[in-house]
């Protein structure tokens, strides 16, 4: 009696490992994106925090007329005196989102996260100043799917 493993035992012991490896990578793209959308709806609302302390000191969302372009490349000063940029998420390293205002009135603004790369569940999300989560742009997602995962 030989000792060992057949040839077919080894190719089915492969293609076990095979698929489970498809199914781990697969799964764990799937939690980076989601983990990449979270930080991208949290500097969403970290922008919306900051216009609506700028409402508060001024009474309006824009300081002056016309001035998306000129919001969408502000920095702004955290509590502690900090300077960063809220233009991309993450905050730091490789943009994985870019933050910018697609409206920005006296009385109103909308914000929009466009991902990097295609987001075909979710598409661009998107906040205005009464805190609606939306989504805009191609996607087969659902807003309240999108923004409570």
């Amino acid at each position: 009696m030989s000792k060992g493993f057949t040839l077919i035992e080894l190719l089915v012991a492969i293609m076990i490992v095979g698929i489970l490896s498809a199914v781990a990578v697969s799964s764990y793209q799937d939690y980076i994106q989601r983990a990449q959308r979270a930080d991208a709806k949290t500097v969403l609302l970290e922008v919306a925090g900051w216009m609506e302390r700028n409402y508060t000191a001024t009474g309006r969302y824009n300081r002056l007329p016309d001035e998306v372009t000129a919001i969408n490349n502000t920095s702004f000063t955290d509590a502690a005196g900090a300077l960063y940029s809220l233009r991309s998420s993450p905050k730091d390293g490789t943009p994985r989102y870019a933050i910018r205002f697609s409206a920005v009135e006296e009385q109103a603004f909308t914000l929009e996260a466009t991902p990097a790369t295609a987001d075909s569940q979710c598409g661009n999300l998107t906040l205005n100043n009464q805190g609606v989560q939306e989504l805009s742009g191609t996607h087969s997602g659902t807003a309240a799917d999108c923004w409570q995962r």
